[in-house]
């Protein structure tokens, strides 16, 4: 089923969204319709001022001392509701009238553009595309690891629709271009002077835990975690352990799976005393694999959509709600090797220099390079956040962009991510933290040891045989050379 957990908001909503769905919901917002799938969770709210607010997705509680998101937007102004956000994670939009905002990272993207000459904002490239028919014009498909794999914001893979950023909140009153049609948001408030590494800890490892302990109540049922190696997935098994819910491991038997993402996960699981299952990837399914682009709108290029054609996604229990990492690279300064010191956004190359970085020019269309310009100049807009370049480019592009294309491609599956880590309040502690703290992940092997020190026994990523390591690489330098030939081919082409 296409479109599964995907929504509209126009002033035409409701003939939109009957004309795709008979069995969508369909609410009034004062002036707009919200017209969404029936698996969106919507929560209708009204605020102390008397704003309606509409949250859509997912989100939870990470403050033990404040309450649930329904329950804090009933105690809440207009004008002070990023304060009452900020310690909220999952995968959300809140709307009214006059206003969107996004979650800390804009994993619940947001599309928008004109549509018969009105506003159209919606969660699926895939829906504006239906909704522009005959005008929808897709640019060049992505692919995966060449390049810059996604469409970089606030461009899309649809020319004449944008993206909203997280650092932006829309007022859908006025109209695209308009005097306060987007002004800035502070995705985290800065951590204040004196606040120690000790403290730093027990506030990540409190939002954390007191997360998977909110999102285990509020889905009702156990949770799944997609177990690797890695730092990321430890981080979460440890979490998911100190919080005492139940979860199960599961780990994907894919072409790319390295030696220490087969041997390790049973072993962790073992160690937490949770069952592993380890899932087989079958053949791909062609009709699938076209399902997949058609609920994405061809927005994503990463292995995720071979997850769902070849039917791996079938051996996690439907309705799944599965933790994951994805945002906590924000602060690990993931860029940091790639992207050349020392760029500023106003810089008069720096918008080449980053395309250079990710070799745009051998895989990418012109299009992503404008784009970047447009980040560019938003970043420039709003020097308030003072976060470094590489960061920040991190979060607004690789998180609100690439992510969150992954995420919106799971839904079709029935199952749904979830990044505990994806959090105003965390990510302002974490990017509080040293450097070098940051860079080599220690804050990380810091909170695994303070909550499950014995998932400590076991390597980190252990490297492969360099031999081995070379022949799993070819293929997609095989798949990387024919998009540069093709590229060159079509240079001409957005």
């Amino acid at each position: 089923m296409l479109h599964r957990r995907q929504f509209i908001v126009s002033r035409q909503a409701q003939e939109i969204g009957a004309a795709i769905g008979t069995d969508w919901v369909v609410r009034d917002i004062g002036g707009l319709v919200l017209s969404h799938a029936p698996d969106l969770p919507v929560e209708r709210v009204l605020g102390a001022d008397g704003t309606v607010w509409h949250l859509l997705g997912l989100a939870v509680q990470t403050d033990p001392a404040r309450l649930d998101p329904a329950e804090a937007l009933a105690g809440a102004r207009f004008d002070t509701i990023g304060e009452t956000h900020r310690s909220w994670a999952g995968r959300w939009v809140l709307l009214n009238n006059r206003a969107v905002h996004m979650d800390a990272g804009g994993t619940l993207g947001v599309f928008y553009g004109e549509v018969d000459g009105g506003l159209v904002l919606s969660s699926s490239a895939a829906l504006m595309a239906e909704l522009l028919g005959d005008k929808a014009e897709f640019r060049r498909r992505l692919t995966h690891e060449a390049g810059l794999d996604w469409y970089p914001l606030p461009g899309s893979g649809l020319k004449g629709v944008r993206r909203l950023l997280p650092t932006q909140v829309l007022n859908p009153s006025r109209r695209i271009g308009e005097e306060g049609f987007l002004t800035f948001r502070r995705p985290f408030a800065p951590v204040l002077p004196g606040f120690s590494d000790e403290q730093a800890m027990e506030r990540m490892e409190r939002i954390l835990v007191t997360a998977v302990r909110n999102l285990h109540r509020a889905v009702g049922r156990p949770l799944m975690l997609q177990l690797t190696a890695g730092f990321d997935t430890r981080l979460l098994l440890a979490t998911a352990r100190k919080a005492e819910v139940p979860f199960a491991t599961f780990t994907f038997d894919h072409k790319d799976l390295t030696p220490g993402d087969r041997k390790l996960p049973p072993k962790l699981a073992q160690i937490a005393g949770v069952e592993h299952k380890l899932i087989h990837c079958g053949p791909i399914d062609r009709q699938r694999a076209r399902d997949y682009l058609a609920h994405t709108g061809r927005h994503t290029a990463a292995l995720d959509g071979e997850f769902h054609s070849n039917g791996a996604w079938d051996g996690v229990p439907e309705g799944s709600t599965v933790l994951h990492g994805g945002v906590f690279e924000v602060a690990r300064c993931f860029y940091w090797g790639q992207i050349p010191p020392g760029l500023t956004a106003d810089g008069e190359d720096t918008a080449a220099r980053l395309f250079d970085s990710f070799r745009g020019k051998l895989y990418n269309p012109l299009s992503h390079y404008d784009s970047l310009r447009e980040w560019l100049d938003w970043v420039v807009r709003t020097p308030e956040l003072a976060m470094d370049l590489r960061d920040r480019f991190y979060l607004e592009q690789r998180v609100a962009g690439w992510l969150s294309a992954i995420d919106q491609g799971v839904d079709l599956t029935g199952r749904q991510l979830f990044q505990p880590g994806n959090c105003a309040d965390f990510m302002a502690v974490a990017l509080a933290l040293p450097v070098d703290v940051r860079r080599a992940s220690r804050h990380h092997a810091e909170l695994i040891r303070r909550m499950a020190p014995e998932l400590l026994s076991e390597p980190i990523n252990p490297p492969q045989p360099a031999v081995l390591r070379q022949l799993r690489k070819l293929p997609r330098r095989l798949n990387k050379l024919r998009t540069a030939i093709g590229h060159h081919l079509m240079r001409k082409s957005a």
